[in-house]
This record gives structure tokens, C-alpha cells and sequence, in this order.
């Protein structure tokens, strides 16, 4: 019980350091980021925007014979996009997962974001110990700056196109994220929920989409992503009018129903394209742990996405490690 305790009240100290970081974030904030977040979620709105910066961006349309990703048919993805909010099967080539996966077990990563809690992703338990908690996840800073894959993929010319089409104006990269996800403890699992293994929707901005790369193998045992077709289109008054984002497993079965929710699965180099405004999660691993890319694309960048921390860049090895 006493260790238990203990494992409890690191974890909210871990959370507690989080959570300022966010506020901090929001309270930076733009005006213009202010009147999406309360007005944004409504489809009345968000037509009226999409009209209006249509008018000020004209989509480009980029040559896509240098794409990594030859398979994909751009219509096919947005049309599903359009429809589902989701599209499945966006392949990575091996070589690619090789590069960032070495490029992750190279740099340090950061127990559940907290720039005070750095560890090498091979030496987790021993860090854990260290520093007295446990960690559900290992973020990495500054990745999208200094791993060139990562790097590329959000300049890849199949992606922008996929973007500005679903966008309907030129898309804007407003972000990536590279993390591990690891299996909780006991503790930690019944005491208190993470953000983004809870359904939840995103309000990044009018419009938004995101693509998924899994750096590793993941099954239901790894904790897949987990979305409801076609929720990005459909939500209850009550969804649009809260300011509070989680919604329970009952709540969410009760009112889409279980045809609608669709668990990924898939091996490493495995990718798919979701607008965030989908209700999603995504699992807990129940052993192994899972590696994640994430790549946004949005509108407008507001300046808050994205896995950038300047004060890191000070260090040597980061410098180097490119």
C-alpha cells in the first residue's frame, strides 16, 4: 500500500508538472486561436472560415512523383476522409523505420513530458527507479528538427496534397510528435487516466488532419489507436457545448454505437490519416511498448504544436545527434 502511495502521488507531481506546462501554453495563446476554440466547433462556423481563407490561400498542388509513398491514391485517401474521418493503409517504407527508430534509441526521450525526467529508452526501468515513478510515456523534443526522416515526411508531396485537399486551402505543418507509450502500473492505472487514453476529440483548428506511423509492431497488447468513423461529422449538443473533452467508454458506445469504432492495428511501418476531430483514443499497452510518429497539418499554426523546445537545443549531443 505504502509503494502504491507513493507510485500515486509521484505520478500526480509528474502531471501536475504537464498540466502547467499546458496552461501555460494556452494562456500564450492568440486572439485568433481564442474565438476557434470557442466558436470553431460548430459546422456553421467552421464553413464560414474554410470560405474565408479559401479566398485568402489557394491550394497548391505539388508534382508527386518524389513521394515515399507511390501506393497511395490522393482521392481515395480525402474521399474516406471526407466520409469517415479516417483512411487505413498508409505504408512506410522499412528503411524509413529503421532511420527513426535509431534516431529514438540515440536521443533521450522524457517521462511523461517533464524536461526534468530525461532517460535513454533502453535504460527506462533504471531510470524509473532513479528518479521514484513511473512513466506512461517517453516523448521526444525537438525530433522533427533534427531527425531528417521525420523531417521529410512533413515536406512529403503526397501528404501536402492529401492535406490541401482535405483542408481546401494550402496546408500549413503545425507539428509532429515521436513518443513511447509503455505498460502502466497497477497504480497508475487505477488511479488516475491519461488525456489521450480517454475518448476525446481534438480543437486544434477549423479544420485539421494528422498522420499516424507506427515505429513498432503494435497488436491490442502494444495499445493501438482506436477511433469512431465518422465522428468528425456527428456530435451530440452536448459534446460541442462542453469545454470538457473526455467522454466515457459508455457514453461514447451509447450514443455512436460499437459498429462505428475502429481499433488499428498494424506492423511497424503501418500509417493512417484521421482528422482529430473524430472522437479517439488510444489504448494502454498491456505489455510491450508501442513507438508513435504523429504529423499535423491545420490551417493555421498557432504556434503551440509540434515537439519544439528551444532550451534543449543548448545541449550538445542534440546539436550532434542529427
Amino acid at each position: 500500500m505504502r509503494e502504491q502511495n507513493l507510485l500515486l502521488i509521484t505520478r500526480l507531481k509528474s502531471c501536475s508538472y504537464y498540466y502547467i506546462g499546458v496552461l501555460k501554453k494556452y494562456l500564450s495563446r492568440t486572439p485568433q486561436w481564442l474565438f476557434m476554440y470557442v466558436f470553431g466547433r460548430f459546422s456553421s462556423i467552421q464553413i464560414m472560415m474554410l470560405n474565408y481563407y479559401q479566398r485568402q490561400r489557394t491550394a497548391k498542388v505539388y508534382e508527386e512523383k518524389d513521394s515515399v509513398f507511390s501506393h497511395l491514391n490522393t482521392d481515395e485517401v480525402v474521399e474516406s476522409l471526407i466520409a469517415d474521418g479516417l483512411y487505413l493503409g498508409i505504408h512506410l517504407p522499412d528503411s524509413w523505420v529503421r532511420e527513426i527508430r535509431e534516431f529514438a534509441e540515440r536521443n533521450n526521450c522524457y517521462g511523461d513530458g517533464n524536461l526534468r525526467l530525461s532517460f535513454a529508452y533502453q535504460e527506462r526501468l533504471a531510470a524509473q527507479s532513479s528518479y521514484g515513478q513511473s512513466f506512461r510515456l517517453g516523448k521526444y523534443y525537438n525530433a522533427s528538427l533534427l531527425c531528417p526522416a521525420i523531417e521529410k515526411l512533413a515536406r512529403d508531396p503526397k501528404l501536402l496534397n492529401i492535406a490541401a485537399k482535405y483542408l481546401k486551402v494550402e496546408s500549413v505543418h503545425a507539428g509532429s510528435w515521436l513518443w513511447w507509450s509503455f505498460p502502466p502500473t497497477a497504480a497508475i492505472y487505477e488511479s488516475t487516466a491519461a488525456i489521450g487514453q480517454v475518448f476525446h476529440h481534438d480543437l486544434e483548428d477549423y479544420r485539421c488532419l494528422r498522420f499516424y506511423f507506427y515505429l513498432s509492431d503494435t497488436t491490442l497488447a502494444n495499445g493501438p489507436h482506436v477511433c469512431i468513423r465518422g465522428s468528425h461529422r456527428q456530435k451530440k449538443l452536448a459534446y460541442l457545448l462542453s469545454l470538457w473533452r473526455l467522454r466515457s467508454e459508455q457514453d461514447v458506445i451509447d450514443y455512436y454505437g460499437t459498429s462505428r469504432i475502429v481499433t488499428i492495428c498494424g506492423p511497424a511501418g503501418f500509417g493512417f490519416v484521421e482528422d482529430p476531430f473524430c472522437v479517439h483514443k488510444g489504448l494502454p499497452p498491456t505489455k510491450g511498448d508501442r513507438l508513435i510518429l504523429a504529423i499535423h497539418f491545420s490551417i493555421n499554426d498557432y504556434g503551440v504544436l509540434g515537439d519544439r523546445d528551444d532550451s534543449l537545443l543548448l545541449n550538445s549531443s542534440q546539436l550532434t545527434s542529427k
